[in-house]
């Protein structure tokens, strides 16, 4: 008795549980947001960019002057200089010092100005750096999300090719019985049941994958209770209204990587400007603020209070000040600003070769999006006259075959065109789908499902 009413309760709690957990539709733009949010490369730019950040403060905080402070305490034992009467003295006494000191450059060749503009510079391409890396996430999650969409429809059509066989493993059970069909037209049918049914598990299979790579692109855990919103992908529109060389064009004008390799070759040839500032003098203005203790020091010996004189008293009379300008030419610094300079005009071109070699990456994607979408159109209204031509003749073939004129092998002939065209114009709709999402998108369209 007891242990049966543990089996109960038990499997009162999985019952519990399973049905506890609810399935959340997640839609394109929730998908989306989670992906930016949580992707490591965008968070990774992000923090690349407070870095660059700093540089420019540090950059701009090396044109004010700066403000140290010192002090010194000592004791000191036999024949010593007295710091405050610059005699010798043979006893024992302690000293205390205190300074205070500050330093400006007035000129450096510019290197401070034009250092402040480099980094202005690296921030800027930093901030296009972070759009880049949110549009390989929004490609990334278009591309998964579109998948799950494409792995729908093929289960829904091989459910319905499934279902459709079952259907006529019936009726041909039936025309067996009655006489009218031999036996092995329904070995064949049920044979064919057995392949359907083989291909809705990997059809199921195909889904499941896809979701759990859209789910590792949104960076969330795998759950069974993962699902989306399924919006209607419409039929494509066969009209181009742009070339290949315009869409090229326009994308030069709002994708991120062309204008952060464009800022970056400017720093690199400022880098030259900077590091030549190098060869001209250096103009820097100092000045300190210093006074000490000693115990040595005593006031005169005619003084009606006699003795040492006091801490504070000896700061303020021991207080000096100084100001000063420091002339720095160079003349010869082994090579070190002529190495400076032919690497940064080594990194110079090597900028403008990035920046090139990124424009080319972008046309070679347009191009290929551009002449994919064209193959992707003539594909589809190819495949759409094979849906008509394979219906029309999986729909003569059924009725002959129902009435005994037609073997069971011409019928699943027929058939199987018929959902493998079905499949093929699934296939091509969704393609068109993504090509055509993606030259948008390189247009600065915003890609909404």
């Amino acid at each position: 008795m007891n242990k049966r009413f543990f089996i109960l309760f038990m499997t009162g709690c999985v019952v519990s549980a399973v049905s506890g957990q609810q399935i959340k539709v997640w839609s394109f733009q929730q998908c989306l947001d989670t992906a930016m949010r949580r992707n490591i490369s965008i968070n990774q730019s992000q923090l690349s960019n407070q870095i660059d950040r700093i540089n420019l403060e540090q950059s701009k905080a090396n044109r004010i002057p700066n403000l140290n402070a010192g002090a010194s305490e000592g004791l000191n034992f036999g024949k010593n200089i007295d710091p405050v009467t610059n005699q010798y003295v043979e006893q024992t006494y302690n000293s205390t010092n205190f300074s205070v000191n500050s330093s400006v450059n007035l000129f450096n060749g510019f290197q401070n100005r034009r250092t402040i503009q480099q980094n202005m510079m690296i921030l800027n391409a930093g901030k296009y750096d972070i759009e880049k890396a949110k549009n390989d996430v929004i490609l990334g999650v278009t591309t998964g999300y579109l998948q799950v969409l494409f792995s729908y429809e093929v289960l829904t059509a091989a459910k319905n090719q499934s279902d459709a066989t079952t259907v006529q493993v019936d009726r041909t059970q039936k025309m067996v019985n009655a006489g009218k069909i031999p036996e092995s037209n329904l070995f064949t049918i049920r044979a064919q049941q057995a392949t359907d049914n083989l291909s809705v598990v990997n059809a199921q299979s195909q889904l499941d994958i896809a979701k759990v790579t859209l789910m590792q692109l949104m960076q969330v855990p795998i759950v069974d209770s993962f699902d989306i919103q399924k919006p209607e992908i419409t039929d494509p529109n066969v009209q181009i209204l742009l070339s290949n060389e315009q869409i090229y064009q326009k994308a030069l004008t709002v994708q991120p990587q062309i204008t952060s390799a464009s800022i970056r070759t400017n720093s690199a040839l400022l880098g030259i400007r900077i590091n030549e500032g190098a060869r001209l003098p250096r103009l820097n203005l100092t000045g300190n603020v210093n006074s000490n203790f000693a115990g040595t020091s005593r006031k005169s010996s005619g003084s009606v209070n006699s003795g040492n004189i006091p801490f504070f008293n000896q700061l303020w009379n021991n207080m000096g000040e100084g100001l000063g300008l420091n002339l720095s030419i160079p003349i010869y610094s082994n090579r070190q600003i002529k190495s400076s300079i032919e690497k940064a005009r080594v990194n110079a071109l090597s900028a403008q070769l990035d920046e090139e070699n990124t424009r080319l990456q972008l046309r070679k994607i347009i191009e290929q999006a551009y002449t994919d979408l064209r193959s992707s159109i003539k594909k589809f209204e190819a495949t759409k006259e094979q849906v008509n031509a394979s219906e029309l003749a999986y729909k003569n073939v059924e009725r002959k075959y129902n009435v005994g004129l037609s073997t069971a092998i011409d019928f699943l002939i027929e058939k199987n065109n018929y959902f493998q065209s079905q499949s093929n114009l699934i296939q091509a709709k969704y393609d068109y789908s993504f090509k055509a999402k993606i030259l948008d998108f390189y247009q600065g369209k915003p890609i909404t499902l």
